[in-house]
């Protein structure tokens, strides 16, 4: 699968998580659609815009498993949960509860709303290793309280690649009367979603990464009961949409942007249907990944921080260094052996993660093999 994406075959790209990479079919799509904004832009995005966004909805409705009227594009997952929290009715005396796994810049946008409102955010510790799911719904469920507004977490964590078990989550939340927010960033085109089912009250994903379209596409997505509540940060004209709830026209059209990526999306969930992405693709990046674990834990030296598979991305997975500075083990496997791959510091110590994709090979897991053994 290498020829299918735009890769330097220069670099060992090891880091998909990141900010993913789009195949050539799906970039010559959204380069398609540029074209046709430049050529006539009125058309584009006055006379056809309701139409187009409109069917982009309903074929990425159709791939998460939800209703299209429930569904809105945003430009990030950060956005989304941007617009999605500055909706939330959380005051003081209120609780957010999160783990210490979130994203940064999902933490700290907590941090922010929580110092606006006064409610208090409070974070999960969850060590590594994890034993299993069970352990992180006891972690969750020992700090849940009647002080509880929201429940927060990830579908899969950025740095620490843990797959959280969401139905159990949202059950939890929804026996506290809690209100329940997923930041799915890293699941579609991961792991196969039915989000109508999941009775979440919000999950936001990105289409950028694992499912492959270009940068600047992603989702939110409002239960029915918060449809007409979500408030965007940037009031626009509106109205434009082809729906009824605020979720849509508020939301939707939000002035001159460029859709292009947006429309892509449906190109890129072609491209997965047409390579039978979760039943042979998938699968083959997860025994890769099994592979190159085995092999990256004997260089660490350091324990397995998943104590069972349910509990791993199938295509990320994170291990923890021994102790030492490594501020400049970034740069360094780039500069010096030409790898690609992301070094956290987060609170329960200093982790690379791996996520590995269609375009990856075990010469790329040798190379980062080498690398490791050389500068550890």
């Amino acid at each position: 699968m290498k020829s299918e994406f735009l890769l330097n075959p220069g670099i060992t790209y090891l880091n998909h998580g990141s900010f993913g990479a789009c195949p050539r079919p799906v970039f010559a799509a959204y380069q398609r659609y540029q074209r046709e904004l430049e050529l006539e832009p009125v058309d584009a995005l006055q006379r056809h815009f309701p139409e187009k966004i409109h069917l982009a909805r309903v074929g990425l409705a159709q791939f998460l498993g939800c209703d299209a009227d429930e569904i809105a594009f945003v430009r990030n997952a950060t956005y989304g949960m941007n617009l999605v929290a500055r909706s939330l009715p959380i005051g003081a005396g209120d609780t957010v509860l999160t783990t210490d796994h979130e994203y940064g810049a999902v933490d700290r946008m907590w941090q922010a709303i929580c110092s606006e409102t006064g409610a208090t955010l409070k974070r999960v510790q969850i060590p590594l290793p994890v034993s299993s799911g069970q352990d992180l719904i006891k972690a969750v469920s020992e700090q849940m309280d009647s002080s509880v507004r929201v429940l927060t977490f990830s579908h899969i964590t950025s740095g620490s690649s843990l797959c959280f078990p969401v139905e159990q989550l949202v059950s939890l939340a929804a026996d506290a009367g809690a209100i329940s927010v997923i930041d799915g960033a890293h699941a579609p085109g991961q792991l196969p979603l039915e989000i109508g089912k999941l009775n979440a009250d919000f999950y936001v994903g990105n289409c950028h990464k694992w499912l492959l379209s270009p940068k600047g596409a992603a989702f939110v997505h409002a239960a029915g009961r918060w449809t007409d509540h979500i408030r965007p940060p940037i009031v626009s004209w509106g109205n434009i949409s082809k729906g009824s709830t605020a979720l849509l026209l508020e939301n939707e059209w939000q002035g001159t942007s460029d859709i292009s990526a947006t429309l892509a999306v449906a190109d890129a969930i072609a491209f997965l249907a047409k390579h039978d992405w979760f039943k042979v693709i998938i699968p083959g990046c997860s025994r890769l990944l099994n592979k190159a674990s085995s092999t990256l834990l004997k260089i660490t030296g350091r324990p397995d921080i998943y104590g069972s598979a349910a509990i791993r991305a199938p295509q990320m997975a994170s291990f923890l260094l021994p102790e030492g500075d490594y501020s400049t083990l970034h740069s360094r496997l780039f500069n010096e052996y030409q790898v690609e791959l992301p070094v956290f510091t987060a609170p329960q110590g200093t982790l690379f993660r791996v996520s590995l994709q269609a375009y990856n090979t075990e010469d790329d897991i040798n190379r980062l093999a080498t690398a490791l053994t050389e500068i550890l």
